[in-house]
């Protein structure tokens, strides 16, 4: 659940790819709110339904990494550290993530 350690290429959450989704600041809001954040590329889409964690769901590494930053970790975050089963320090080893929240916001054309 927390093998990826650098955002996907097209990540939202990747330096370049936050113009290209222009994600709408109620969606960004549930984002970084919610307990958790699969990573696209590990969920199962079915035209018409919602989307369904696959046989091997992991967590977003993008949006791990801009959330660590922030010091606001979400739940499923929090949780995994405690217990030892994730380590942050490992994450965005070559900084393709977005620094901050205000660069995810101001990347998806979007202000605070």
């Amino acid at each position: 659940m927390f093998d990826l350690r650098r955002p996907c290429r097209n990540c939202p959450f990747r330096k370049g790819q936050g113009e290209l989704f222009g994600m709408r600041p109620g969606r960004l809001a549930e984002i970084k709110t919610a307990p958790a954040f699969q990573c696209h590329e590990t969920v199962e889409y079915v035209e018409g339904e919602r989307g369904q964690p696959g046989d091997r769901p992991q967590q977003g590494a993008g949006l791990m990494a801009v959330l660590y930053r922030e010091g606001c970790e979400n739940q499923i975050m929090q949780v995994a550290m405690r217990f030892g089963h994730f380590d942050p320090y490992e994450l965005d080893p070559r900084g393709e993530a977005y620094g901050t929240w205000a660069e995810v916001l101001k990347a998806h054309g979007r202000f605070e």
